[in-house]
């Protein structure tokens, strides 16, 4: 009995190859944005609760020192103050920075909280300084007593912005809205939006209620200054240096 030859195996054409090839590609051009933005959501995710952290640690400073924020020091900064509270430094960088090195100016060996990697900066309540030290208020920022802000001096404190994140390249801790340079260093669009049908990014900030709010471009300065206390300022006038 003769035996059957065996069946030649079938091959793809290189037409269909090239078909195949292209059904992949338009596949993984419809995947990959949706991978992005889910990865952008959990960078996200993680920025909000590291800022979280950062404003409960200030939360639990004022509640340790007569209900006073982190005195406004050129020599420490509140990244030292509030160390004990937030205890890992780590936190203090968002997952979303285009690079590893996020600048600071903080440069004294003796406060080492003042040199780590920083995403987050303070807002520096010029407004309020100035309703109460006066024109001068600045001058002693790097004196031996330090001004101080007390909680009750912020009279909206769930529209009242404290932490805010600042541009990769700006090592600034406070962001003084009454100097221009600092407006400009505030990262508005450090996380692109997680929505497909718009291109607005936004940035994460802390309330000095405690609460982390997810803001677009402009969202924390027009209509309203969400970083100034008097309500001169928050409605437009632009607030002393």
């Amino acid at each position: 009995m003769k035996s059957r030859p065996a069946p030649k195996a079938s091959a793809f054409t290189l037409i269909e190859l090239l078909v195949v090839i292209a059904i992949i590609g338009i596949l993984a051009s419809m995947l990959l944005p949706s991978l992005s933005r889910a990865k952008e959501t959990a960078r996200r995710i993680r920025c909000t609760s590291n800022q979280h952290q950062v404003g409960l640690a200030v939360m639990m400073y004022a509640n340790d020192n007569s209900s006073c924020y982190p005195p406004r020091s050129d020599i420490e900064r509140w990244t030292t103050f509030c160390l004990t509270d937030y205890q890992n430094p780590a936190i203090l960088l968002c997952p979303s920075e285009p690079g590893t090195t996020p600048a600071t100016i903080g440069n004294n060996p003796a406060y080492p909280a003042d040199e780590v990697l920083r995403s987050y900066f303070i807002n520096g309540f010029n407004d309020a300084y100035y309703d109460k030290y006066g024109a001068n208020w600045a001058a002693t920022t790097s004196s031996t007593n330090p001004p101080f802000l007390n909680e009750s001096a912020v009279t909206l404190p769930s529209s009242t912005v404290i932490f805010g994140e600042k541009l990769y390249g700006a090592g600034d801790f406070y962001m003084d809205y009454s100097e221009t340079d600092d407006v400009l260093k505030l990262d508005q669009a450090k996380h692109s939006s997680c929505q497909s049908n718009t291109n607005l990014g936004g940035s994460v900030y802390v309330f000095v209620d405690g609460s982390t709010r997810f803001l677009n471009v402009n969202g924390s300065l027009v209509p309203v200054n969400l970083w100034c206390i008097d309500p001169l300022y928050r409605n437009g006038t632009t607030p002393p240096p």
